[in-house]
């Protein structure tokens, strides 16, 4: 048999089931991401279309690392800039859910003590809930409002805080479901627990707040230390360019850069354990 043309045969079966595993993992990658998408920003009351997001991505990914690499013409840089688009979805939702946590969890004393006083004037509990979800701003009245909404849906009280408690995922959040579940079950003085628990909240928060203080040095140490190497590789790239460019355009240089990012990130990771403190 013709060799070229077994090698021919070879090289299209290699096309074809290249082309079968790249829409494979194209269709799996659109799918998880939509899907992930779509969760995450409904957790957030952030009402966008995933696919229209998917596709932005996809066009940010493919213009993106070309242009690195037509302006510098180094291949690790592009390949950085790639997988940094692909992370900077995961890290911008990480960033507005902690941001929206923190709002949620400053805002919880104040609404608690509103509820509170709303009880006490003889209120019941949904219209006293419903008075908090008018008068307090987004998020804790977005999540409240839900929780109402639910109710009047036909879900049970107890289900629809249980549902409040799971979507958020935060211990205060978790102390609050369990003290109106509590109080349902077992009776008691709800304005009461209410006032206890705001109190209870606001200590926390000064406590994390004064840790923050204290630990904000370290934080900042860390940065600077992180973002030292890449400021020093730039001030040489552009004091001795031609020293500097074998390591962007060698293996050898690419193997450096490879270790000094692993080293940073390990650096990184250690450093935020260490200024990481639960209360």
């Amino acid at each position: 048999m013709n060799p070229s043309l077994l090698v021919s045969f070879a090289v299209a079966v290699s096309v074809v089931m290249l082309v079968f595993f790249v829409a494979r993992s194209w269709g799996h990658y659109r799918a998880r991401f939509t899907s992930d998408a779509r969760v995450s920003l409904e957790d957030m009351f952030l009402f966008i279309d995933p696919q229209r997001l998917f596709f932005i991505n996809v066009g940010v990914v493919l213009v993106l690392p070309a242009l690195v690499l037509l302006l510098t013409g180094a291949v690790p840089l592009a390949v950085l800039a790639a997988v940094g688009i692909f992370v900077l979805p995961r890290m911008a939702y990480g960033y507005l859910k902690r941001r929206r946590e923190a709002k949620l969890i400053e805002q919880m004393p104040d609404a608690l003590n509103m509820l509170a006083g709303s009880l006490r004037s003889g209120a019941s509990l949904a219209i006293a809930m419903d008075l908090v979800a008018t008068e307090t701003p987004p998020p804790f009245s977005q999540e409240l409002s839900l929780v109402l909404r639910e109710q009047k849906l036909g879900v049970s009280l107890e289900d629809a805080f249980e549902s409040f408690a799971k979507r958020v995922n935060l211990e205060d959040v978790n102390l609050l479901v369990s003290a109106i579940t509590i109080s349902k079950d077992v009776g008691g003085n709800l304005s009461e627990v209410l006032e206890r628990l705001a109190s209870t909240l606001r200590a926390k928060a000064a406590m994390e707040g004064k840790i923050r203080a204290l630990t904000s040095q370290g934080k900042l140490q860390g940065i600077v230390v992180g973002l030292l190497p890449v400021f020093l590789g730039f001030v040489l790239f552009q004091m001795e360019p031609e020293a500097m460019a074998p390591l962007f355009s060698t293996y050898y240089g690419w193997a450096v850069m490879a270790v000094v990012a692993v080293l940073l990130i390990m650096g990184g990771v250690f450093i935020k354990k260490i200024v990481t403190i639960d209360v």
